[in-house]
């Protein structure tokens, strides 16, 4: 009976057994997922079109140095995607004559900002040291051309139209899209002197014109300076813009975006600026102190105090400082002291001159 008993359960077991291995094939296999194929352009420009057609230029190209992923080809052609500087990886066509899969005696092609903090920004440097005047600062996830091999920790590099240094510790080096969490802002354009504002080739007023664009269009900001944001348009367009004319303001000073300062307790006024078109908020009370943002004539500030020259000021939720001439009411007396000043003989019919936390 015992006998009996254990050759029984064998003959279960092994049925068992063959049952899990007759099921076996029935599962899902797993799939194996395989690296995007990363090809670069050695030469020169590429147009890219629309469609393997030589009809559909799209209007873009792939400049001299580009690294691009390739996803199929198709005759002479390629289905690619390229990656603009704001970190979208964009599809086209190309063809394929002159393009070759990219090996590491290439070098790196591209990087992408990775700041350790990614609410301090990285500066672009006209040369090769921290002393150096900046041409703007960087938000991690924007995608920068290597132009020349690294140096001494610095690192020459392309942005749009801007040519300059950034530091090799604050980059990610041939690295795509998707490799570091983006920090590339989304504004709109929301002039309140103008129907919209121009998209300009360089970080001056006097710069060349490369469209307009209406209030409520969209842009990704990629850098700012005090005055202007360098964006990438929704039709793919890479210039300048008045900063102050976006919403939310990009601003110069390295704070969190998100912060909310309640309206505090002080006097009330505007920023009145006749010979300009408006004043900045600074953090500290001198010109060389980084920008909280630029602030549009008739914006309405409450003074907390300060001295005779700068204004310590609430607007929109930040605080910092103004210079004093820049806001209406507010004249440096000038044989007074450091903490004189006197208001303008309008003041007297002046309502809501005093907030307590709210608007009058």
């Amino acid at each position: 009976m015992k006998l009996f008993s254990t050759h029984s359960s064998r003959q279960m077991i092994a049925v068992f057994l063959l049952s899990i291995l007759l099921t076996l094939p029935l599962l899902p296999t797993a799939q194996v997922v395989e690296a995007p194929l990363v090809y670069i352009n050695p030469g020169e420009k590429v147009p890219v079109y629309e469609s393997p057609d030589e009809g559909t230029k799209s209007g873009f190209v792939l400049d001299s140095g580009a690294v691009f992923e390739v996803l199929s080809n198709q005759g002479e052609w390629l289905n690619i995607l390229r990656v603009n500087e704001a970190g979208q990886r964009l599809p086209g066509w190309v063809k394929a004559s002159g393009l070759r899969p990219k090996t590491q005696e290439d070098g790196s092609g591209i990087a992408i900002v990775n700041s350790a903090d990614p609410f301090v920004r990285v500066h672009l440097q006209k040369g090769a040291s921290s002393r150096s005047d900046s041409l703007g600062k960087y938000y991690n996830g924007v995608v920068v051309t290597l132009i020349q091999a690294p140096k001494d920790n610095y690192v020459k590099v392309r942005i749009g139209s801007l040519e300059g240094f950034m530091k090799l510790d604050s980059l990610l080096l041939d690295a795509m899209p998707g490799s570091v969490q983006t920090y590339v802002q989304t504004a709109t354009v929301q002039n309140p002197r103008d129907p919209g504002l121009t998209l300009r080739a360089g970080q001056s007023y006097q710069s060349d014109k490369l469209g307009g664009y209406s209030n409520g269009a969209q842009v990704r900001v990629l850098g700012v300076t005090e005055e202007f944001a360098q964006v990438q348009t929704a039709d793919g367009q890479l210039g300048f813009m008045m900063a102050s004319g976006l919403s939310p303001q990009p601003i110069y000073a390295d704070i969190d975006p998100g912060a909310y300062i309640q309206q505090p307790e002080g006097a009330l006024s505007v920023v009145d600026n006749p010979a300009g078109q408006g004043a900045h908020l600074r953090q500290k009370g001198s010109t060389s102190s980084p920008s909280l943002g630029l602030y549009p004539n008739g914006t309405q500030v409450v003074v907390t105090g300060g001295t005779a020259w700068w204004k310590q000021v609430w607007v929109e939720g930040r605080t910092g400082y103004m210079m004093a001439t820049l806001i209406r009411g507010f004249v440096p007396s000038e044989d007074g002291g450091e903490d004189d000043w006197v208001m303008e003989d309008w003041l007297d019919s002046w309502e809501g001159t005093w907030v307590d936390g709210e608007s009058p």
